[in-house]
């Protein structure tokens, strides 16, 4: 869909496209694996190439620890780089996962001393949790890497005094700032920390996580904790100044005693107006004798940079771009340079007049697409050029500040989130959060009785197999610059807009899209014992007979094998799901949250949620209910718990809910809105959580110790109890609100069941969205009707997903109806090709059938495939330069439904016999029913301590583990490479028996 606003842009990509035959282009029907390429280039699983040594000269290098040998327990998710006052010396923190790693030769876990805050000694307590500051020797133009200092808890924060004696680190959700200073050769801890005061027992090695917003309030049941984000410091170095993320404040710190003087609140329990939430990073105007004399703040779910002048206490607010981030002053002091992070832009502010004097725009002319993610920012010496990283394009952007346009884009390493200049302007040190994982076959198997797969003790999550680099790049210039903003083009796909015959051939045809979203699977973990593709049948864990409609609709329709799941968790991954990118916010936050913050202080914020809120509901009703009311109004209905006023969503991309003619981005339902297409809405986006309780003791009845609990009723529209409250204003009159969402005590097929109900007598719109959540697996000492195990919770899965094609294809809206299948992450499970594997389904007439497809695809190709044939318009720049599926569809159609198979399993003790009718039916199919190793009560007491209200509000690692050791058997050893070609034969001949069986099939229909 190429508009006339982008066709200059467009033809600009072409002549660009001559100046360098060796550039690689990112994925376009290649069917290469996710992982390296030639040339020092790697292809990512969101289609995106990185090519990070591409800038002549340069270098790129991981954060390499040196704990292990094989370089897994090496760093990742650098956040922020700091360069000395005298250019010597440059600082980079992580903050992210960078926990549980073991000696790779004992299998013992890697554990840190945690320091006194009040003493800087060894407080006796250990950790296992490893965030870090590198500190490097530059002095040379080389890295050289002089001390790693592990820190528990970090949070983006990183600063220099200005006399470069001692530096400054953010402590996260511990609420303190470290101080290390120098004695010469080395960092020491300059003892006492800076204690910020929110948390309780803030003296002790880690204080408790309570000292969030709500702390003092009534509905306290669902504060969160405290957490540090940007700290800066005066010219003078007597002043420190901090954001308080999770407190809506920044706390100015006298830095000599290291004491707080005075907090500064901008938005307070109970207020009207939103202001001063999520504060993030910090600027200091010093006056001319070096005293703090004006602080700026950003805020980013306000839109808006705060000033705040130190002496009098006065705020002014300054509207800038959407989702600010990081801000930076000039040398003078009297500009400030902000990255606005959803829109693509920088706002530039007047330090004296406390206003916006101009916006840079970060995107290519004529192109109206976000997600670059501007996310840090760098002036060269001469104050002439600034220096963006843009962790969606992975670039930094060079801008030329007198004419305000982008000059250039170098290309770095995946999701970059900090630059530096080095003080002759020469270089450019650049660091980046992630890289390819590669495949986990050992599904974190490390207990004792699993040694034999995973035999040097890796860390094979998701989060921590990405890692963290560093590059030095020669500031390029002319020519070089251009050679390489074309290689950054090529990388991020802009050569892939051109309309595609396919998809306009089935926009006539295919007038009903439903999307189903699933839970955290890999490919090997189901599919993998499949006759054909690239599978490794021992990994797999749910089988044919768990699982029979996965492993038929895969062999009726198209099987997948090389599809990848862009996001590495649940909030990553359902961004990428419903808006085809991430917010910075979402970056910054996620690997925090699964990683050293461990849900405590920072929040599931990524569906709709803001700090346990649901945003689309009203503060307070007089007849409050958990669909109508906020938490905070049913804990406290007189209204002085309220925060978060308004439906703004902090981590929601730019456009959300907007339906205005002209708007581009938001969610998928948003853009389907604004083209006049109906939605319906089963279960995305809807809260059903109460964070703050961890069980439920009967699933089907109030808890009066929770007046937010919604109880399970298997026929909710019948027993008038509504299931669903929604986060999303736009989709409050779309959503069937008798369908649950995410629980993992409710069956799916109490879901089908109601969206059966619903879709009879609504019937079918255009755009259809539906969760099936139960392959998460969880809460198996209270899940209902006997669904008590992951492999009945899958089976249930399962035959949901059968019944829903069923029915649908015995619809007349059949002829005119795709269906996407994914899920949103593959965090739980194996896979012997990378860990972002996964499951894809297209169901449609027109689909290829029978077909292996292995075209390397990934969630973002579903979106724009979906988009493509609804013919709605794109999100993104990552939609608009992916790739539909196209291959695999046909133009001749086979209108034959499908039959579902019920998995043998639900026909069997312990689940309950009324849960699936069809198997009284003897005319029904039904697979063999499988002995499961382990029963209710082992899983029950496996996870006993597991909190399984919200997605992955766990030990994702643990989980892996117990998911191995009580599907398979501590017994089970990790299959050897000698079994390979026997299994490649077996499935060969698997794969012509069922080819055979489908030709006879297909004979007797047409007869």
């Amino acid at each position: 869909m190429v508009t006339n606003k982008n066709q200059g842009y467009l033809l600009s990509l072409l002549l660009l496209s001559t100046l360098g035959a060796n550039i690689q282009s990112a994925s376009a029907r290649t069917t290469s694996p996710v992982g390296n390429l030639q040339g020092g280039a790697a292809l990512l699983p969101t289609g995106q190439i990185i090519t990070p040594a591409a800038a002549p000269g340069s270098t790129f290098a991981p954060l390499a620890t040196g704990l292990r040998t094989d370089d897994n327990a090496d760093a990742a998710e650098a956040v922020s780089t700091a360069l000395s006052p005298d250019g010597k010396t440059l600082l980079v923190l992580t903050s992210g996962y960078n926990q549980n790693f073991k000696n790779e030769n004992t299998g013992s876990n890697f554990t840190y001393p945690v320091l006194d805050p009040q003493t800087g000694k060894s407080s006796g307590t250990t950790t296992r949790k490893a965030e870090w500051v590198f500190v490097y020797d530059v002095s040379s133009g080389k890295l050289v890497k002089r001390q790693q200092i592990n820190i528990p808890n970090t949070y983006n924060g990183l600063a220099w005094a200005k006399d470069g004696s001692r530096f400054f680190v953010s402590g996260g959700i511990d609420d303190r700032v470290y101080v290390y200073a120098s004695n010469g050769s080395q960092y020491v801890p300059d003892a006492p920390f800076i204690l910020l005061g929110h948390n309780s027992n803030q003296t002790d090695p880690f204080p408790k996580y309570d000292g969030g917003l709500l702390k003092d309030t009534p509905a306290k049941a669902v504060a969160t904790g405290a957490v540090v984000a940007g700290i800066a410091v005066s010219k003078d170095g007597r002043t420190l100044v901090t954001a308080n993320f999770e407190n809506d404040s920044i706390s100015i710190v006298d830095a000599t005693t290291r004491k707080v003087t005075k907090e500064i609140k901008f938005f307070r329990p109970g207020d009207k107006i939103a202001t001063g939430e999520f504060p993030f990073d910090v600027a200091i105007k010093s006056a001319e004798n070096g005293q703090a004399a004006k602080v700026f703040i950003s805020s980013q779910r306000d839109n808006e940079v705060l000033a705040v002048a130190i002496t009098s206490g006065q705020i002014t607010r300054i509207p800038i771009g959407s989702q600010p981030n990081k801000v930076l002053l000039s040398p003078s002091q009297n500009r400030l340079y902000v990255a606005n992070g959803n829109d693509d832009s920088i706002s530039v502010i007047d330090t004296d007049s406390n206003r916006v004097v101009r916006t840079i725009s970060l995107s290519r002319p004529g192109d109206r697409y976000k997600g670059a993610n501007p996310n840090s920012l760098a002036l060269s010496p001469d104050g002439a050029t600034l220096y963006v990283t843009l962790g969606g394009e992975n670039a930094v952007a060079v801008v030329d500040l007198q004419s305000s346009r982008v000059n250039g884009r170098i290309p770095t390493g995946w999701y970059p989130n900090s630059v530096s200049v080095s003080q002759d302007g020469q270089r450019l040190y650049v660091v980046n959060a992630k890289s390819n994982s590669g495949p986990n076959p050992a599904g974190n198997l490390t207990t004792p009785a699993g040694l034999a797969r995973n035999t040097n003790f890796k860390n094979e999550y998701n989060w921590a197999l990405e890692k963290a680099g560093i590059s030095i790049i020669p500031v390029p210039k002319g020519a070089t610059l251009g050679t390489l903003s074309a290689q950054v083009d090529k990388n991020n796909g802009f050569y892939n807009r051109r309309p595609d015959r396919t998809m306009r051939y089935l926009q006539g045809k295919i007038k009903h899209v439903i999307y189903i979203v699933k839970e955290n699977r890999t490919y090997d973990q189901v599919l993998g014992d499949l006759p054909l593709g690239n599978g490794d049948p021992t990994l797999t864990l749910f089988p044919n007979n768990i699982s029979p409609n996965h492993h038929k609709l895969s062999f009726g329709f198209a099987t997948f094998d090389n599809f990848y799941d862009s996001g590495e968790s649940s909030g990553v991954g359902w961004s990428w799901s419903t808006f085809a990118r991430t917010t910075d916010y979402t970056e910054k936050t996620q690997s925090v949250l699964y990683g050293n913050a461990g849900f405590n202080g920072l929040t599931y914020d990524y569906e709709g949620t803001n700090r346990n809120i649901s945003l689309a509901l009203p503060q307070t009703s007089s007849n409050a209910s958990p669909i109508n009311t906020r938490l905070t109004g049913i804990l406290d209905r007189s209204g002085r718990s309220s925060i978060l006023p308004g439906d703004r969503d902090v981590n929601a991309p730019e456009g959300d809910g907007d339906l205005g003619i002209d708007v581009i981005g938001g969610y998928l339902w948003d853009a389907a809105l604004r083209a006049g297409k109906t939605v319906r809405n089963y279960g995305f986006l809807v809260d059903n959580g109460a964070p703050y309780i961890t069980s439920q003791p009967d699933p089907t009845k109030p808890d009066p110790q929770n007046p937010a609990y919604i109880p399970i009723s298997p026929n909710p529209y019948a027993d008038k109890i509504p299931q669903a409250p929604v986060t999303k204003t736009v989709l409050l009159d779309k959503t069937d609100l008798y369908f649950r969402s995410f629980d993992m005590n409710n069956p799916d097929i109490y879901l089908y069941n109601e969206w059966a109900r619903d879709i009879e007598q609504n019937g079918l719109p255009n755009l259809m969205l539906v969760r099936l959540p139960h392959d998460h697996f969880g809460s198996f000492g209270t899940a209902l009707a006997g669904l008590n195990t992951p492999q009945l919770q899958m089976a249930d899965n399962d035959y949901a997903i059968g019944k829903l094609v069923e029915k649908i294809s015995h619809l007349p809206e059949w002829k005119e109806t795709a269906i996407f299948i994914i899920e949103d992450d593959s965090q739980n499970g194996p896979d012997h090709v990378d860990s972002h594997r996964s499951l894809a389904y297209v169901i449609s007439p027109y689909t290829k059938r029978g077909a292996l497809v292995s075209t390397n695809y990934n969630t973002i190709n579903v979106l724009r495939t979906m988009e493509d044939l609804l013919n709605i318009g794109y999100l993104a720049i990552t939609d608009a330069n992916a790739e539909p599926m196209s291959d695999a569809f046909t133009r001749e159609p086979n209108f034959e439904p499908y039959t579902a198979v019920v998995p043998g399993n639900l026909c069997a003790n312990p689940v309950d016999p009324k849960l699936v009718p069809a198997c009284q039916d003897q005319n029904v199919e039904k697979t063999a029913a499988m002995p499961i190793l382990n029963d209710k009560s082992w899983w029950a007491a496996m996870t006993k301590d597991f909190n399984f209200v919200g997605e992955d509000n766990l030990d994702p690692e643990e989980f892996n583990e117990i998911l191995w050791a009580g599907i398979k058997g501590d017994s089970i050893p990790y299959p050897e490479e000698r079994n390979r070609q026997d299994l490649r034969q077996n499935r060969a001949q698997v794969l012509k028996n069922w080819q055979l069986s489908e030709r006879n099939n297909s004979t007797e229909a047409k007869k």
